[in-house]
């Protein structure tokens, strides 16, 4: 079974100074079913107790992305002040962050508005994986709306030996003259991570006759006898993520 680790060092540098770590253990890396959304939980699974309209409670798809891989939360509070008529954008910490600001006209148009730098939100986590596999880092997936938006990216983390900062768009909806302030709490999920092995794929396009197998099984559906819960019940496969 495919294994990863998330190693916290006991002393890193940071802005040319020593920093002991051992912050926010309790806040560690923990498999994503454990981050579920405490409104994705309260959601019924039929409107008005009606079979004939299922919500997105009974949709496997909707639940395999928000469960899957694991979560680094924050291990500190991080609070974001922006002056919008002056563009002043300023990160302040409980312990320390990377200050790095990238302007936005390092992106291609139309990533964003435009006017928003970039950020990246610190992590003290060394993350490892076995030889041959990655990981995708993304936003976490089906969570309801955040301030912030992580940006999407691979790291080879069987060879890459170091913390990993995680970019990430300011996503205020408020912006304009004035002020504003968002606090993003310690233990809130700030990433998703998805490990998965390297491997060359090639791809085909197939219509008509080619897709001969996929037919049967399409008639095999239509006689199940099921209606209700028929992709979970003929087609989902439990995933694991310990």
């Amino acid at each position: 079974m495919p294994k990863i680790k998330f190693i916290l060092p006991k002393v890193v540098v940071f802005d040319n100074a020593e920093i002991r770590r051992g912050i926010g253990l309790e806040h560690s890396p923990q498999p994503a079913t454990k981050f579920i959304p405490k409104e994705y939980k309260n959601v019924v699974n039929y409107i008005d107790k009606d079979l004939r309209n299922p919500t997105v409670k009974k949709c496997m798809p909707f639940l395999d992305a928000m469960s899957s891989g694991y979560i680094i939360p924050f291990y500190q509070d991080n609070l974001i002040s922006v002056d919008y008529e002056k563009q002043q954008w300023d990160i302040h910490t409980t312990f320390y962050q990377s200050k790095s600001l990238h302007s936005p006209k390092q992106l291609p148009k139309n990533y964003q508005n435009g006017v928003k730098p970039i950020a990246k939100f610190s992590n003290q986590w060394i993350i490892k994986t076995q030889p041959g596999y990655s990981c995708l880092f993304v936003h976490p997936m089906n969570t309801p709306k955040t301030d912030f938006e992580i940006i999407s990216g691979i790291v080879d983390t069987d060879t890459f030996n170091d913390t990993i900062l995680f970019p990430y768009y300011f996503r205020r909806h408020d912006e304009g003259k004035g002020k504003t302030q968002v606090m993003l709490k310690v233990g809130t999920p700030m990433v998703q991570v998805i490990p998965f092995k390297r491997e060359k794929w090639k791809s085909k396009i197939m219509m008509g006759k080619d897709v001969g197998e996929l037919d049967s099984r399409g008639f095999a559906n239509k006689f199940s006898g099921l209606m209700t819960d028929f992709y979970k019940k003929v087609h989902w496969n439990k995933k694991n993520y310990d």
